[in-house]
């Protein structure tokens, strides 16, 4: 089964579930692979479906893999390979190519640098195409990728910008927000369904809601604390924000069935001294709000104390995921009731 071999790049800890988005979403996609931030696929869909994938920060497609080596003589290796390499699909992408450049990351012991790595591929795609011009991280119209790792070499050009992963180029966000793909992730944990009543009772400017919006449901509401955060979500989402207190939700017993939420850190915001008593408070609500069979799914970074407040209110509680996020690792925790 032939198609167009494809990228797409996650939080790292976030790969089988964007994995799985792929398999449901892309109706073709096959050879499937998985490496750190990174899902590999293979699809003949339309560009357009392919963005369709929310839990993914950018979508690159592949051009080729090949053998650069360790040493600096690969650096010969990798301009001939991309001076070699097809790119005629880039034209037909951009109308008017102009500038471009060549991302590089290396993971492995070379002696050369990875914008050295850089500089030789834009050697190489100069010499295919000597109209296109060499641009800067400032000012670029079009971009490749070098993924070095050991001795193998991935490249790739990306088809998306910041505004695909941030969904729009004037979405808001308040401090602390949660990016909008790892609210995505969660929302997808939750096995969004069309008759789910789903609160975040901690929403931040939104990104969550947003997120569950993408999904039918019968019911989706959101809440903060911070009046300033829910400023800013209720002129992001077009969802039922209120400023509420997680620990006293404006809700009947058992009125939802589903929860999720980015749980304060006690990091950015919040003071992590008084984090065990938050924790059992906002257990305690969870506890009344969902149903029985209802489930939560939670991002938090400390699972001891939230596994404890959990248990005090007899919701289970699992971890299931462990992400890289901001330079500490928080995980995902599945409760039910």
């Amino acid at each position: 089964m032939n198609g167009i071999q494809y990228m797409a790049t996650s939080l790292p800890g976030l790969e089988e579930v964007l994995a799985n988005e792929i398999r449901r979403k892309i109706a073709d996609a096959h050879r499937i692979t998985m490496t750190r931030g990174k899902v590999l696929f293979v699809s003949n869909l339309p560009i357009e479906q392919l963005l369709s994938l929310r839990t993914a920060d950018n979508l690159y497609r592949v051009i080729g893999q090949f053998r650069a080596g360790l040493h600096r003589s690969g650096l010969l290796n990798l301009e001939a390979s991309c001076a070699a390499a097809d790119l005629s699909f880039v034209e037909r992408l951009h109308s008017a190519p102009d500038n471009f450049i060549v991302n590089a990351s290396r993971k492995g012991k070379h002696t050369f640098s990875r914008f050295e790595a850089a500089d030789a591929a834009m050697r190489g795609i100069a010499k295919q195409y000597p109209r296109w011009r060499k641009g800067s991280p400032e000012y670029h119209t079009f971009e490749f990728r070098l993924d070095l790792e050991g001795e193998q070499a991935l490249f790739s050009f990306r088809l998306t910008d910041s505004a695909f992963r941030f969904r729009g180029k004037d979405r808001l966000f308040s401090p602390a927000a949660l990016r909008p793909t790892v609210a995505h992730a969660l929302v997808w944990l939750s096995s969004p369904a069309a008759g789910d009543r789903f609160i975040d009772p901690c929403c931040g400017s939104g990104s969550i809601v947003g997120e569950r919006l993408a999904y039918p449901a019968a019911s989706i509401r959101g809440g903060d604390l911070s009046p300033e955060a829910v400023q800013v979500a209720k002129a992001s989402v077009p969802a039922a924000i209120e400023q509420w207190d997680a620990r006293h939700l404006p809700l009947d017993r058992g009125a939802v069935n589903i929860v999720v939420s980015n749980v304060p850190f006690g990091r950015q915001i919040g003071d992590r001294n008084e984090l065990d008593g938050l924790y059992r408070e906002l257990m305690r609500e969870m506890s009344r709000v969902l149903q029985p069979g209802g489930r939560a799914i939670l991002l938090a970074e400390d699972g001891a104390l939230l596994s404890r407040a959990a248990e005090r209110y007899f919701l289970s509680c699992a971890e299931t995921l462990r992400l890289s996020l901001k330079g500490i690792q928080p995980a995902v925790y599945i409760l039910k009731k």
